[in-house]
């Protein structure tokens, strides 16, 4: 029997899951291990709702092993320590795990830039947890402004900044933005609005700089209207407990600050140097597999492609299920016997929220703007949620968002 261990319970992982064991379902031949620290699949892309109110915690994620629970496959929580692509083994929190094929989707860890002070003092908006702290944070600081007397200790704690102008950034400085303005200023009758202030600082030229410049110039005049304010072409130089130091010399003074500002490789500390690249990903043929190691592909941010020229691929959702799709039919081929194929990444899209009913869209060629796009967004996300049940309690959630407050209790 071969054993096929996936690293990862991400996009990448669980998408290469689902289409290889499609593909393979029955076969006596082959046994799938999934290896993650969570035990949860997280759909990330709304993990901004989460920190706000309007979608709950619980139903944006999935155990695990509801998604791998069919014939016999297993699933192990555990942190990896080593990967030894000479000797097939993986050196886990939970002992070693040996291999026949392996696949690498262990996504990417938040890049600091070794900026002093950053690590310890912002929040880096990654995970469930992530997103809990920055949710209790608002409610706690709008606790403590209601009954604070002094006018620049309320200010400071009313303050609210979030660094990078992704989509990560944008999404949540909407959502932030709606949820300050409208529900918490409403709850809180004894805060003035003047007093909030959320600050989107980011050191490019502008917003969402993958996309369309439409796309940011158009997200940039939608923040603004709902009173964020955006510094661009902004370094942060450091950070304190209660400061965020810029390189223009201003310092934000606040209590929260979330951090969204880039990602960095998560494999440079469990994997021999020799396999990665410069930016720490693994030399990656363009069937997914590593390079010198036909057993072993990599899917999500895992990746850089290093033929017939070097590749990198967009580390998103969108990009790393694709990569996974295309490399479990590769995978499938080479146990197979038949010919494998090369992986060109073309992107569908992308649909970035606002706030509510607003949403900026680029859909190949085509570039479209508010409440059509935003509808759109959620009608995609409802559908790419994998698990009927999810589907089924975030449409519940949105619709009595439409009509009711946000939960505003501490978590």
């Amino acid at each position: 029997m071969k054993k096929i261990v996936i690293l990862g319970g991400g996009f990448g992982g669980t998408e290469f899951y689902r289409v290889a064991h499609r593909a393979l379902h029955g076969s006596p031949d082959v046994l799938f291990r999934l290896v993650s620290r969570w035990n949860y699949f997280l759909f990330y892309p709304m993990l901004h709702e989460v920190a706000t109110g309007s979608v709950e915690r619980s139903h944006i994620t999935q155990p695990l092993r509801e998604v791998i629970d069919c014939c016999i496959e297993s699933f192990t929580q555990a942190e990896i320590t080593n990967i030894n692509f000479g000797t097939r083994t993986i050196a886990t929190s939970r002992g070693e795990i040996s291999y026949d094929y392996l696949v690498v989707a262990l996504g990417a860890q938040p890049n600091f830039f070794g900026i002093p002070g950053v690590d310890e003092h912002c929040i880096s908006f990654k995970s469930i947890a992530d997103a809990v702290a920055v949710r209790n944070h608002v409610i706690r600081h709008f606790e403590a402004a209601a009954h604070e007397r002094d006018g620049a200790r309320r200010r400071q704690l009313l303050s609210f900044v979030i660094v990078g102008g992704g989509p990560t950034g944008v999404e949540l400085a909407g959502q932030l933005a709606d949820l300050l303005y409208h529900e918490m200023k409403d709850l809180y009758p004894e805060i003035d609005a003047d007093e909030i202030a959320i600050t989107l600082v980011d050191a490019g030229d502008r917003l969402l700089k993958q996309h369309h410049p439409e796309l940011g110039h158009t997200a940039l005049e939608r923040l603004q209207q709902m009173h964020v304010r955006v510094k661009l072409n902004t370094r942060v130089t450091g950070c304190e407990p209660h400061a965020l130091h810029l390189g223009d010399g201003e310092h934000l003074h606040g209590e929260m600050r979330v951090w969204a500002a880039g990602n960095r490789s998560a494999l440079t500390e469990i994997i021999a140097p020799e396999f990665l690249t410069d930016r720490g990903l693994l030399r990656t043929k363009n069937t997914l597999q590593l390079d010198g190691h036909p057993e072993v592909f990599v899917a999500g941010d895992n990746m850089e492609i290093i033929e017939p020229t070097a590749t990198s691929v967009p580390q998103t959702a969108q990009a790393a299920t694709a990569a996974a799709q295309h490399a479990a039919k590769n995978f499938v081929a080479l146990l197979r016997n038949e010919p494998l194929t090369p992986f060109r990444y073309h992107p569908k899209g992308d649909i970035v929220p606002v706030g509510d009913w607003f949403a900026v869209a680029e859909i190949k060629s085509f570039r479209f703007f508010g409440a059509i796009a935003w509808v759109m967004r959620r009608v995609t996300f409802i559908h790419r949620l994998s698990s009927k049940i999810n589907r089924l309690k975030v449409t519940i959630d949105w619709a009595l968002h439409t009509v009711l407050r946000r939960d505003t209790s501490e978590l």
